[in-house]
């Protein structure tokens, strides 16, 4: 799982506000393709239908979950280098690639959705990818803060959005809406460095949403009930994890083999 410890932040990208950094101040590198998906298949303890009309489901019956929606704002993403480079005090300087806020509809499906696609990142080894989840807001100086919030004003001061139904113990259904404006730091070591060469690369980040709303034992936790919001934000903070997935199915390249 990626650390998702607390620290300013939020969750996926924004191809107009894209840069590159030098690490070392040489002559500019060859560039290679990569791209970035993201997915919930594999979601714990969820049913994910596929087709039209898809939501996760959590649970059945009384105390359960439907989700019909999930919306997450990634502030910003970067592609850190292996090895040693040039810095000035922020981690930013070892940074190839970085990402500015935009708006991203988790599939509440099994599929796994291109997010970037063929972006040219300059060659070399990477070490890990680091994100920040968080709220957009109008005094960040955030690069492309103003013009994200100007595309998406209901989304000002919120990082998480989801929409859904909500069963209680009687079996009475409730529509429900949970935002927060939950921030963290997400970040994972590629363990070994990916090197980029001729071929694209694809990174999948999977978010098990199933685990925002249930407990420790499973149970699922009523999202309607604002006391509930500080363990919900908890369980976001840890509920990601980032791999390879060349071939874009949604599980890591590495275990493939450990699933069939």
């Amino acid at each position: 799982m990626m650390d998702l410890s607390r620290v300013r932040g939020a969750l996926w990208l924004a191809p107009l506000a894209l840069t590159f950094a030098a690490c070392d101040g040489t002559a500019p590198k060859a560039s290679h393709p990569l791209s970035l998906s993201i997915t919930t298949k594999g979601t714990s303890g969820a049913s994910l239908p596929s087709g039209m009309g898809a939501a996760i489901q959590v649970g059945s019956g009384a105390n359960s979950l439907t989700i019909n929606q999930a919306q997450i704002v990634l502030a910003r993403i970067e592609l850190s280098t292996a090895g040693s480079c040039a810095t000035t005090g922020e981690a930013d300087d070892c940074a190839e690639l970085r990402l500015g806020p935009t708006l991203v509809d988790l599939p509440v499906d099994a599929t796994t959705q291109v997010m970037l696609e063929d972006v040219a990142v300059p060659a070399g080894t990477y070490s890990g990818v680091q994100a920040e989840l968080d709220a957009v807001k109008p005094d960040d100086d955030e690069p492309g803060g103003s013009a994200f919030l100007t595309a998406h004003p209901d989304f000002q001061g919120i990082s998480v959005k989801v929409t859904g139904v909500f069963t209680d113990a009687s079996n009475a259904t409730h529509d429900f809406t949970f935002t927060s404006e939950v921030d963290a730091e997400m970040a994972a070591t590629f363990n070994p460095p990916v090197t980029l060469a001729s071929d694209t690369k694809n990174f999948t980040i999977a978010v098990d949403i199933a685990s925002w709303f249930t407990d420790a034992t499973g149970a699922v936790i009523d999202p309607t009930n604002p006391a509930n919001a500080e363990t919900i934000e908890r369980n976001i903070r840890r509920s990601a994890r980032v791999f390879e997935d060349d071939d874009h199915d949604g599980v890591d390249d590495h275990e493939e083999g450990q699933h069939e």
